[in-house]
């Protein structure tokens, strides 16, 4: 449905439409906007729908523009890691070697283009968990990939923390919920390098293809 600024019940209560059915119109439709369409049941969906086909379209008015994946907030967190990752990695990395969190984040970022998932509040409560798929993609670099840890470990926390560029205010540190992941860094030869990317894209993918619900095909 369109994002409207108020529902428009007066107009079904005009197409003969009783109380019952106006207050469960009115309820569905705020519980919709608050928290996507996405979010209700089937039958609440169809309902929902049914209304809207009765409903006359709104002429002349401003049409509300779609924000694009890059200018999403997550998407957003994912590239300003990716940005101090890579300034960190130029610095402090031995030469032929490749950071794996780059190679994480770098995916992660490709399959949202790829993808287009909506990443509103059900999505990203979903990204949360992928710190447990990252954190399992880490100990196969080391375990499949010969990884190694850099002499210099990336700080997530303080990054984020005393950045001076303009990161949300809602923003937390990408190792939140694993902690652990500050104490390594693990880096692996150029050789290896596309060998552990395409095991980490068929990891994400299915991830986010299995649990997003603006991926999910039946919805």
């Amino acid at each position: 449905m369109k994002k409207e600024l108020t529902h428009r019940s007066h107009e079904l209560k005009a197409l003969g439409w009783n109380q019952e059915d106006l207050t469960r119109y009115e309820d569905l439709w705020e519980y919709s906007q608050r928290w996507g369409l996405i979010n209700l049941e089937r039958e609440d969906r169809q309902f929902l729908k049914k209304a809207e086909k009765l409903l006359p379209k709104i002429q002349n008015k401003k049409i509300s523009v779609k924000k694009t994946i890059e200018e999403k907030s997550y998407y957003q967190w994912l590239n300003f890691y990716l940005d101090e990752i890579n300034t960190f990695s130029n610095s402090n990395l031995p030469k032929k070697k490749y950071g794996v969190w780059t190679l994480l984040i770098e995916e992660e970022i490709k399959l949202l283009k790829e993808l287009q998932p909506v990443m509103g509040l059900p999505d990203t409560l979903k990204a949360k968990n992928l710190f447990e798929n990252r954190k399992e993609l880490i100990n196969k670099a080391f375990s499949e990939f010969d990884a190694k840890n850099n002499d210099k470990c990336f700080n997530f926390d303080e990054v984020l923390n005393n950045s001076e560029k303009d990161v949300g205010k809602n923003w937390k540190s990408i190792t939140e919920k694993d902690p652990e992941a500050n104490k390594t860094f693990p880096i692996i030869d150029s050789a290896n390098i596309e060998k552990l990317r395409s095991v980490i894209k068929e990891d994400l993918s299915l991830y986010m293809k299995d649990n997003y619900p603006s991926l999910k095909k039946d919805l």
